[in-house]
């Protein structure tokens, strides 16, 4: 082919290509408004850069390709204002830009206009997401990120799905999506991984019954921050934090338009599940100095039994969910106000515990009853619904040391279940009825201040938080519902208390930008908690002889913690975190009580558990590597916790020795544990391919036995194995197709301390390793009558693995061979 004609080739392949926009919630300061922000943009290919500066900034940048082709930057870092940064970044390039809004729009003399075109349509550029820097996060070393093109292609049916490729993020509970949890860095406990939705946190810690409730169809972005290392949140969350973030009108609407619709259709064969998604959007200032924005959108989600690996179907892991949302804004002279509520409800029979295996109905049942209702009287029937509700308000005018942010919600999850038959099912098991309600009001106030001193740029953030949490808990134990030592059978498990729990909070944190390529965050907290139980309606469970006591207990503690950040050079930086983490107990653990058994005492003395934790990083970014114009982006992180005074139930004739039969405390603290790994990320891009590689390596030992604290050294009984994820995708530009394998590979673990000191009455059983290997096509037009289109498919598990993992305890198994395919368009 003639040089010209590839020229013009490759020119015309930009212009289908065109515009990279990165796209992020703008919650910063625009390019027009004069307010510092911390920027650390180092230099290379022009490209790389304005990814990098659109993830710092949170702010959306729309060019034609072609102006950056070959272009290099010295890059830029500092405490600035985005119009200087962008001035510094563009200098010597011939690139102009203007803002409109929050978007910043680049042009070139001789160079189409990118937003004149698409404004006038007259080419109706397509958006690319470019991804480099921006998947592992802005500014932690520990920091993982799932865009809304990741959420598009994954096709997951709930978040402990989605996340689950991420290094260092496990699934527990199988294919029952009422019984999956998250597991971080070995941190398995519901209070381990704080969630949070919009802000408002997701707290639903009933025994056996899941985690989350979120559908991810109502996604944009998922934020995993692995660790505990910052003071801007607290009491827990040990493993991480898990931040989730709603769509809106801003991330629906095509260029140029007003208002649009969406709709989706999907389908997987595993469990035959249909899903079906709409919404309704827009944004406009109705010719008023304000901007009003909207979204509305329903999901409905329906499956069957979910056949698992070589063809078996799990009885009763059938699935019926129905999530809305409704979200609307209004910005106007630098204020902005967000509200939304997201609602979702799924009704179905299932095991009494959820996160539990297949169904094996009792020999006797099916002599007495048949089969199918002795499998009925192994079931409960559950009502699950989630409400989260949010308002958000920000201000970003021109002082540098006045720019609020005030966040309320309301959150609310609540189960209904009921056994069937004549049957009298034992407390232990939630009685013939019960039902959980765990509902938080959350309250924040914060500011960010930059300014100088001394010499060198600050960026003061600090703000107050409240949450006030609830469990409302109740049961019918039908088996005892003629004894008043049992309250006639209603009243609130014994494992399962009723109670509120209030924190209330102060952070502070300051960036220092100690030289241009240097910068340290030194940062406290202090929580101050306030635990009350309810006391309980049987008698059994309230008596102060035993040590039954529910009233209120005070836990408070400061949280200090500092990052180090240094851009050795333009390709490599470095980071370092620590802090000195707190959790306070649970409910469940303060109040938890027993009848007459051997440590039958509520927990009222418990202290505050601590986490030493120390996360260090490194980044290598290279462009033009083996091509020209291709990208290299790899993130290694290694962390370290040491967690004193741990919570766990008193248990083991040898820890219980000697104690007496009155007064001893169900839970206890318990000698301390260490957790350690490795976690890499890679990312490689070019014109016609890229890659991803996802590595995790964790070990962890703590002092004696759970059953026996006097013992020798065993196994952290939570450690996820050593897990690869593995991509390499091609793309075919002049089609705007992309196509790939991925798969996961993960080692046995035998890092259980089932095998050691009498670990064989508690630990999880040891697991073989195995793999799973995925193909995979998105088609995303970007021109043509399937404009705004888009195709993602994919098989998953091809060789129709049976495999359990670690988490899984042995009896939940994953789905087998799995076709999954969607298809969705804006309107």
């Amino acid at each position: 082919m003639p040089d010209n004609s590839k020229r013009r080739l490759h020119h015309f392949a930009a212009m289908l290509l065109t515009g990279a926009a990165f796209f992020a919630t703008v919650d910063a300061a625009t390019a027009q408004q004069p307010t510092a922000i911390t920027i650390n943009v180092p230099g290379g290919n022009l490209s790389s850069a304005l990814n990098a500066l659109a993830t710092q900034a949170r702010l959306q940048i729309v060019y034609d390709a072609a102006i950056t082709r070959g272009l290099s930057t010295a890059g830029v870092s500092g405490n600035l204002a985005v119009d200087a940064a962008l001035s510094q970044l563009l200098s010597g390039t011939g690139i102009r830009y203007r803002v409109n809004g929050k978007t910043v729009t680049l042009s070139k003399p001789g160079i189409t206009d990118a937003a004149a075109a698409t404004d006038a349509d007259a080419t109706n550029l397509g958006e690319i997401s470019v991804n480099t820097n921006n998947r592992y996060g802005g500014g932690t070393p520990s920091t993982s990120v799932i865009d809304k093109q990741a959420i598009s292609r994954a096709q997951a049916a709930s978040l402990p799905e989605l996340v689950a490729r991420t290094p260092g993020v496990s699934m527990g509970g199988g294919v029952r999506l009422q019984g999956q949890t998250i597991s971080i860095r070995g941190f398995s406990r519901q209070s381990d991984t704080r969630i949070l939705l919009d802000g408002a946190p997701k707290n639903f810690e009933k025994y056996d019954q899941g985690t989350v409730f979120v559908e991810p169809e109502l996604l944009k972005r998922v934020e995993i921050d692995k660790g505990a290392t910052s003071v801007r949140y607290g009491n827990g969350g040990f493993g991480g934090t898990i931040r989730m973030e709603s769509k809106d009108a801003a991330d629906m609407l095509r260029p140029g338009e007003s208002w649009g619709a969406y709709g989706k259709t999907a389908y997987q064969t595993a469990n035959k599940q249909f899903l079906e998604t709409g919404a309704l959007y827009g944004r406009s200032d109705f010719g008023t100095p304000v901007t009003y924005d909207g979204l509305l959108s329903l999901t409905w989600r329906k499956g069957d039994d979910m056949r698992i690996g070589g063809g078996e179907h799990y009885l009763y892991s059938d699935e019926k969910l129905t999530s809305g949302m409704g979200k609307f804004g209004a910005e106007f002279d630098g204020h902005e106000f967000k509200t939304s509520i997201l609602y979702g409800e799924s009704n179905n029979w299932g095991p009494v515990a959820a996160i539990r295996g297949q169904i094996d109905p009792i020999a006797s049942d099916i002599r007495n009853y048949g089969y199918h209702e002795a499998v009925r009287r192994r079931l409960a029937w559950r009502e699950l619904k989630d409400l989260t509700a949010t308002f958000d308000y920000k201000f970003d005018g021109d002082s540098e040391l006045w720019n609020p942010h005030f966040m309320a919600s309301y959150s609310k999850t609540s189960q209904h279940a009921t056994r069937p038959g004549d049957q009298k099912p034992s407390a232990s098991v939630g009685g013939l009825e019960n039902d959980a309600a765990y509902s938080d009001i959350h309250l924040e106030l914060e500011n960010t201040s930059d300014f100088t001193l001394g010499g060198m740029q600050h960026s003061l953030n600090y703000g107050l938080q409240f949450n006030a949490h609830k469990r409302d808990i109740s049961m019918f134990d039908i088996a005892n519902s003629t004894r008043p030592d049992y309250n006639y059978g209603y009243y609130a498990p014994y494992f399962m208390p009723e109670g509120t729990q209030n924190t209330a909070s102060a952070f502070i944190r300051d960036t220092i930008s100690l030289t241009d390529s240097l910068s340290l965050t030194p940062g406290l907290r202090f929580d101050w908690v306030r635990s009350e139980g309810v006391p309980n309606a049987a008698p059994r469970y309230n008596n102060p002889a035993l040590g039954h006591d529910y009233s209120a207990v005070d836990h408070k503690g400061f949280t200090p913690a500092v990052s180090l950040a240094w851009t050795a050079t333009s390709n490599v930086r470095f980071f370092a975190d620590w802090a000195y983490a707190m959790r306070a107990p649970n409910i469940d653990e303060l109040y938890s009580t027993q009848g007459t058994s051997t440590a039958p005492a509520t927990s009222r003395e418990l202290q505050i558990e601590r986490n030493n934790t120390i996360n260090l990083g490194v980044d290598f970014n290279f462009d033009d590597v083996m091509t020209s114009g291709d990208a290299l982006s790899t993130r290694i992180a290694v962390f370290n916790n040491h967690v004193t005074n741990p919570v766990g139930r008193r248990f083991g004739g040898r820890n219980l020795s000697g104690m007496g039969a009155e007064g001893v405390d169900w839970y206890w603290n318990m000698p301390s544990y260490y957790t350690s790994g490795v976690e890499v990320q890679a990312h490689y891009d070019n014109d016609w391919m890229f890659a991803d590689l996802g590595l995790s390596i964790m070990t962890g030992t703590r002092h004696g036995a759970i059953n026996d604290i006097r013992g020798p050294r065993t196994y952290v009984n939570d450690l996820a194995p050593t897990t690869t994820n593995l991509t390499l995708g091609m793309k075919m530009p002049d089609q705007d197709l992309s196509f790939g394998w991925s798969g996961t590979f993960v080692k046995s673990q035998e890092k259980t301390p089932i095998r050691q000191y009498l670990g064989s009455t508690y630990a999880r059983p040891e697991s073989p390793g195995y793999a799973v290997h995925t193909v995979f096509l998105d088609w995303t037009p970007k021109d043509g009558i399937m404009k705004d289109t888009e195709l993602h498919a994919a098989v998953e598990n091809i060789f129709d693995k049976n495999y359990e993992p670690y988490l899984g305890d042995g009896i939940a198994a994953m789905p087998g061979r799995n076709f999954k395919i969607s298809l969705s368009r804006k309107f």
